[in-house]
């Protein structure tokens, strides 16, 4: 089974590099047989790579320790699910994942119908090319098949930590993204070589960004929830380096989408959009050399390794062919916007993009001092969570307030006299919130300003939607409202996901600032009172299982005269690695979360406990729930009446002068 692997792995490289070249590389005769060829290569290369993949899965799930993957993650202790998933935490196997999604991707491209089919060719070319670079790293640095120097009955097993159920579907789903990046970036690329920088190439393009931005944003949220819940600090993120890896392409691909949309309504922020398309991906791939150099001690990151030095070389690589494919192009990409009007839409958009920039440059900044330092000065000067509290809330609030703001906006003029006031009237319940906030006892700046713009953001929807259906000639009635919703459902979609960035900001400001943490050594039955609950300690219970030592506090947990609740917060000594990991046990409420951490058990019946009081957390999860609900709603396709096309309602869009956005943003 491993030199059948070994065998596909070798053809899939061949196969896609020759769909590389065939899509890319000029030259007469064949222009027929081309494309046809280049998509027969691409199958082979990704059902060889399918076979890859099966081959290792198998060994994977079957402990064939013949595989020196297999004997370095997995073992008999092991349940399969998460044997299985060894298959995406180990580097050589997430090379394969990432490789195979990027050529399904690239077939999907493919077989999509264009208005530009030489754009939407040229860029399958690109995306098979990077497919091409993947295999060629794990044929020449990283082997998924390479064979075990000593076969033995045991392997080394899966860390401990990775042992969650987020760690089944957090992997995936950020290669997802990342793969999906590459569509983007691939068809800004081809229309920048070919010439064709109409706005057809968005066409092709938004939907992949929309899709990889969505999977990214999903990514992110499920790993912060795996920290919360595995790491034991309390926390959900701690601006570690490789987590801040992972948010700059999120960042940028925020500001790629909201510059497609400008460009697509007002013909406006063309170069932003290409480059933003290109500079994404080139972070994506950024956020790889981060977790696989070994530049940085994480325990998201892989060990040292030359493979992350490969990606940074491409990540340089399509950072300076786009710089040159833009200045070639440059008379093409010319604008005739201006800033004529600060209160339109376009106009708030363009400051966006500008914020989310520098809150990338800020974040990249932050992430490269250690590294910098310790090259250019000698010494290793470490940024830590207190740079980001003080330089980064500044600049999210002025965000926000642009998210809060852009429903009850028109493209290219001022809001009329009806918009106007809804605004007055929005603003205003924004302040009556603020002053209730602050009468309920919130006194911090920041999070008055955050729940203030949290309302500005949940009633501003319902007013644009109010405003939609008091355009039509008769009374506004229910159906009005239903049916303006149904017309705009991607406009809509884009408003949901504003006020679930807006929850998201609420639960991160009200986790960050009300963060309360004691630290307590009880005997059994002793019972305290703190932060209106009653915690008591009954009893320590020890267990012996299959692959682990087991020790949990049992505690009973009462607030307010609701019925108390059992919380075991637990240590685990895994045998087989030795180490040891801690379980905490979370009462999550809307109001916030009781955390509970076993430090350690002292004898006597004694332990000592870590009690944190997190604010606000169930808003966070709740929020990113949302984004990503409202992101599916956005991406599914238009539904139109028969004998309506595609022509027809961009033409409608084009030339429609009301507040609505017939895009997500």
């Amino acid at each position: 089974m491993r030199v059948l692997g070994e065998g596909c792995l070798l053809l899939s490289f061949i196969s896609t590099g020759y769909a590389a070249f065939l899509s890319v590389a000029p030259g007469p005769g064949l222009d027929r047989l081309r494309p046809r060829l280049a998509l027969w290569a691409a199958v082979v290369g990704l059902a060889a790579l399918s076979i890859t993949m099966a081959v290792l899965a198998w060994g994977l799930v079957g402990r064939d320790y013949g595989f020196e993957y297999v004997s370095q993650y997995a073992s008999q202790l092991l349940p399969w699910q998460y044997c299985l998933s060894a298959l995406w935490v180990g580097q050589a196997g997430s090379l394969l994942l990432w490789a195979w999604m990027m050529g399904a991707f690239a077939l999907i491209l493919r077989l999509s119908p264009a208005a530009d089919a030489t754009v939407r060719n040229t860029a399958f070319g690109i995306v098979m090319a990077n497919v091409c670079f993947l295999v060629a790293v794990m044929v020449f640095a990283a082997d998924p098949m390479a064979p075990s120097l000593t076969v033995g009955d045991q392997g080394r097993g899966l860390s401990p930590l990775l042992q969650h159920p987020s760690m089944l579907v957090h992997p995936p789903i950020v290669f997802a993204s990342y793969a999906a990046w590459t569509v983007p970036c691939a068809l800004a690329l081809a229309a920048l070589w070919s010439g064709r920088v109409g706005a057809s190439w968005i066409q092709l393009a938004r939907p992949w960004a929309l899709v990889a931005w969505t999977l990214l944003g999903v990514g992110l949220l499920l790993g912060a929830h795996w920290a919360y819940q595995e790491l034991g600090w309390g926390g959900y993120w701690g601006w570690d380096p490789v987590e801040n890896g992972s948010l700059l392409p999120w960042l940028t691909g925020t500001g790629c989408i909201h510059a497609m949309l400008a460009w697509r309504h007002r013909d406006c922020l063309k170069t932003t959009a290409l480059s933003l398309a290109v500079v994404t991906l080139a972070l994506c791939n950024f956020a790889t050399f981060l977790t696989r150099s070994g530049i940085f001690s994480s325990v998201h990151a892989f060990s040292e390794s030359p493979i992350g030095w490969m990606f940074l070389g491409l990540m340089t690589v399509l950072v300076a062919v786009c710089a040159v494919l833009v200045v070639r192009r440059r008379t093409l990409l010319h604008s005739e916007w201006s800033f004529d009007c600060l209160i339109a839409r376009e106009s708030l958009i363009c400051i966006s993009v500008f914020l989310l920039l520098l809150l990338t440059a800020v974040v990249m900044a932050g992430t490269l001092v250690a590294p910098l330092s310790k090259v250019f000065a000698g010494r290793t000067i470490q940024v830590g969570p207190a740079f980001y509290n003080h330089v980064l809330p500044p600049i999210g609030l002025a965000v926000l307030a642009m998210t809060a703001a852009v429903p009850l906006l028109r493209w290219g003029s001022p809001p009329r006299r009806a918009q106007r006031r809804l605004m007055a009237i929005c603003l205003a319940l924004g302040v009556v919130v603020a002053v209730v906030a602050f009468v309920c006892g919130v006194r911090h700046p920041l999070a008055i300003a955050v729940v203030a713009l949290a309302a500005l953001a949940a009633v501003a929807p319902a007013a644009a939607l109010l405003h939609d259906a008091w355009r039509r000639e008769a009374p506004t009635s229910w159906q009005d409202c239903l049916s303006a919703l149904r017309n705009g459902r991607r406009q809509y979609a884009a408003y949901s996901i504003h006020v679930g960035l807006l929850c998201v900001a609420v639960g991160v400001t009200g986790s960050s600032l009300g963060k309360k943490q004691r630290e307590v050594i009880l005997a059994e039955g002793d019972a305290i009172q703190w932060e209106g609950r009653q915690i008591q300690y009954l009893r320590l219970e020890q267990s012996q299982l299959a692959d682990k030592w087991v020790a949990e506090a049992v505690l009973k947990v009462a607030r307010n005269g609701d019925d108390p609740v059992t919380l075991r917060p637990a240590r685990h000594l895994h045998l087989l690695q030795d180490q040891w990991t801690t379980e905490v046990a979370i009462d999550s409420r809307w109001s916030g979360d009781l955390y509970t951490i076993l430090r350690a058990g002292l004898g006597d019946g004694r332990v000592s406990l870590t009690l944190v009081d997190n604010p606000m957390i169930r808003w966070i999860w709740v929020g990113g729930m949302l984004c990503a609900a409202s992101a599916v709603v956005a991406v599914l396709p238009l539904l139109r009446p028969r004998g309506v096309t595609r022509l027809s309602i961009a033409a409608r869009s084009e030339h429609e002068t009301g507040p609505p956005m017939s895009d997500a943003a």
